[in-house]
């Protein structure tokens, strides 16, 4: 009996350690993907400000922590800008409509966000979207996604995120046939 109680604590625990280290994976992903992304200059805030990403959602994996460490570490910018990363859990959607307004340059979509893609493309049409799940970019029209599959994440990417002129990736990232799946 003592042990089958411990079961479920241990199964927990590895669970949250499996979630932190995806967390841990998707922020080193997303750290090189706005590296690898050009923005037009209309697009980007004035030289003395700094560029915005906006994370939306409930953070279960740790991934807004451990992306503003690697962001800090690597003294992450975005064309010479500073960064601001502003994280908005579920609750304050009011909030999140404010900054979004004001042309961030990349949204993240954690996978506990209930915000809504179609209104967030709305209010920030110039933004590079990254979300969870393939749907994210074949239903919904984001541009990149990332995927859990076989243990591994793998990124889906809008091809248009190739050709536009901003915010336009790098064709580099495609040649990163064993992570990267381009869907038209």
């Amino acid at each position: 009996m003592f042990f089958s109680g411990m079961i479920p604590v241990v199964a927990s625990t590895s669970l949250m350690d499996e979630k932190r280290r995806v967390g841990r994976v998707q922020a080193t992903y997303l750290t090189h993907l706005i590296k690898f992304t050009n923005w037009e200059q209309s697009d980007l805030p004035g030289k003395a400000e700094s560029a915005k990403i906006i994370i939306l959602g409930e953070d279960e994996n740790g991934i807004v922590e451990s992306f503003r460490f690697l962001a800090s570490q690597t003294k992450m910018k975005i064309d010479r800008r500073d960064l601001e990363i502003i994280h908005f859990k579920n609750n304050l959607n009011s909030e999140a409509k404010l900054k979004l307004s004001q042309k961030p340059q990349v949204v993240f979509f954690l996978p506990e966000s209930n915000f809504n893609v179609s209104e967030v493309k709305k209010l920030t049409p110039n933004s590079l979207l990254i979300g969870n799940g393939r749907e994210f970019v074949v239903e919904f029209d984001g541009d990149i996604s990332f995927r859990s599959s076989k243990n591994r994440i793998r990124l889906v990417i809008n091809k248009k995120t190739f050709s536009r002129k901003s915010p336009k990736l790098s064709s580099r990232i495609s040649t990163l046939r064993n992570v990267v799946e381009i869907v038209p």
